[in-house]
């Protein structure tokens, strides 16, 4: 069978509205697929949403119906060959973490960074630190919360450490391991608030051997109170300390 031919039977059968782009056609020649969709698009047959991404237009009684938005973010998600994954403000609403939505969805991704506008949102790609699996993505997205604890809306530190506390110590050894693998790729100061986590969740293994990454002269400013991190010291945890002693010396 030709590569048009599988190209315009697998238009035919695809459910219209939905996503789709010249790697989910079923044939190896991929050039020539795309010739063909080129000719389909034209006559009207398929829409383009962006380069590379199209649809099979659905026509009801109040006009034409597209891929709605969410479609077409997973399918930026779907485009690299190692798994992009959501990251940012709505990805750490959804580990729990905040309550308020933003407009702007990020992608962890292999792919130049760069920005596109899909409907109302605003659709970042920043580097990936790891390659993960599909079963990891949840892992890395729990590091990256640490890594922006500062950043993440309508919340504070001090709630984002005790959220995530209750669900690492539910994480299994397994993975627990892999958070502390995963985080040798990630900043120091994401690494000790991991490791201070770890210690505080009774992963000792774990902790320890974050603490041997770090540089022991290094300090951190995040402010912890001591309900959250009691060993906010041997962390170097220096924020609340700092702001302390300052206040201390204005009275």
């Amino acid at each position: 069978m030709s590569v048009a031919k599988i190209t315009r039977d697998f238009v035919e059968n695809i459910e219209s509205a939905k996503l789709f782009t010249y790697d989910d056609i079923p044939c190896l020649n991929k050039t020539s697929a795309a010739i063909e969709l080129s000719r389909l698009f034209k006559k009207g047959i398929i829409k383009k949403v962006s380069k590379g991404k199209f649809y099979k237009p659905k026509i009801r009684v109040f006009g034409e119906v597209a891929p709605n938005t969410n479609d077409k973010i997973k399918s930026y998600l779907k485009s690299d060959e190692t798994n992009s994954y959501e990251t940012g403000a709505n990805s750490f609403r959804k580990l729990g973490l905040t309550t308020q939505v933003s407009n702007e969805t990020v992608i962890a991704t292999n792919k130049p960074y760069r920005k596109v506008r899909i409907d109302n949102i605003n659709l970042k790609f920043i580097p990936k630190r790891v390659d993960v699996n599909d079963d990891e993505i949840y892992l890395v997205q729990i590091l990256d919360a640490i890594k922006d604890i500062n950043k993440i809306p309508a919340t504070t530190p001090n709630d984002v450490v005790k959220y995530l506390k209750e669900i690492i110590k539910k994480e299994s050894i397994e993975n627990q391991n892999k958070l502390t693998k995963f985080a040798l790729k990630y900043t120091p100061r994401t690494r000790a608030i991991l490791g201070a986590i770890f210690k505080e969740i009774g992963n000792k293994n774990c902790a320890y051997e974050l603490k041997s990454t770090l540089n022991p002269m290094t300090n951190y400013k995040l402010k912890l109170e001591e309900d959250v991190i009691k060993d906010r010291k041997y962390w170097n945890f220096i924020w609340y300390y700092i702001m302390i002693k300052k206040h201390l010396m204005i009275w």
